[in-house]
């Protein structure tokens, strides 16, 4: 009991003496937060702030040497309260004189395109004629080709006619014979296109033909 005594009468010493040793603070070797003495905060003196004095703020010269002069750098300036979808705005000019030149030549092709159409309707299965001379000449006398053939050689009979009358009555009844063939109309236009892709001339367009 007498031991126990002691012991606690030790501990309250100890106790007491440290509460008076550090009553004043820290101890003068311990400092209070903060580096060192001997440690500054920042970069040293000798060392600059900011970018190495050789070094430009902003793009380098090169980056900017194409834009043209009166030109902002930066995002072009949207008004404020513009709807996100008026960016499409941005040339415009340019993309109305794109299509413009897109629909002036889809225009021309069209009408080329439609001529085309045009001129094979009115010829219908006469565009046979278009066939090469070996394929005439092989051609069955009943097939088309082979009634353009036989109207290729009436034609060119008749041209030969030294008789003014005999050309043309033979001339128009080459022709007769070629439309009721076909079942198609021969108009002065569908003749002429007929008898250039024969390569026959100098015969009248008017012969045998239908207004």
């Amino acid at each position: 009991m007498k031991a126990n005594v002691l012991l606690l009468s030790a501990a309250a010493a100890v106790l007491a003496f440290t509460a008076n040793s550090f009553a004043g603070g820290p101890p003068a070797s311990v400092g209070m937060g903060g580096p060192p003495a001997g440690v500054t905060m920042g970069p040293p003196a000798g060392v600059p702030m900011g970018p190495p004095a050789g070094v430009g703020m902003g793009p380098p010269a090169a980056a900017t040497a194409h834009i043209p002069s009166g030109v902002p750098l930066g995002q072009p300036t949207v008004p404020q309260g513009s709807s996100a979808s008026s960016g499409v705005t941005i040339g415009g000019s340019v993309s109305a004189s794109a299509r413009s030149k897109n629909d002036s030549a889809s225009a021309n092709v069209s009408t080329s395109d439609q001529a085309d159409v045009n001129a094979a309707d009115e010829l219908g299965k006469l565009n046979a004629a278009h066939a090469s001379a070996k394929a005439m000449a092989h051609a069955s006398s009943k097939s088309i080709v082979g009634e353009i053939a036989t109207y290729k050689t009436a034609m060119l009979s008749a041209l030969a006619q030294t008789d003014a009358t005999a050309e043309a009555n033979a001339i128009t009844a080459a022709r007769q014979q070629l439309a009721s063939a076909s079942n198609k109309k021969l108009t002065v236009s569908a003749v002429t296109k007929i008898d250039g892709m024969l390569g026959i001339s100098g015969a009248d367009p008017t012969l045998g033909t239908s207004p």
